[in-house]
């Protein structure tokens, strides 16, 4: 998934299994003129497969990022669950960023 332009840094969302084996979703900001350099990132997943439809299917206990689009002030998270359906997931875009565990 590209990252995405916000005014902390580019923003990446990935998806990544847990201790649980579950595929979550996380959350990392880099550096505008180094996009390598990571400043920011969540510890814990943003979101985690909870509801019957990401927990059961096809491949239960997992979502995948399928595309991420800022609307106004709201983070819009498209992604897969449990390999059978495509889901909408909404966050404050300050609520996520100020959630990220900030590098020195």
């Amino acid at each position: 998934m590209p990252p995405i332009y916000t005014e902390a840094g580019w923003l990446s969302i990935y998806h990544a299994a847990d201790h649980h084996d579950r595929y979550c979703l996380g959350a990392f900001l880099t550096s505008y003129d180094q996009p390598e350099r990571v400043i920011g990132y969540s510890r814990q997943p943003i979101f985690s497969p909870q509801t019957s439809y990401e927990m059961d299917g096809f491949l239960g206990n997992v979502m995948f990022t399928c595309g991420v689009v800022i609307q106004g002030d709201l983070l819009r998270i498209y992604y897969g669950a449990a390999d059978e359906s495509v889901a909408l997931s909404e966050i404050p875009l300050l609520e996520l960023l100020a959630g990220l565990v900030v590098e020195p």
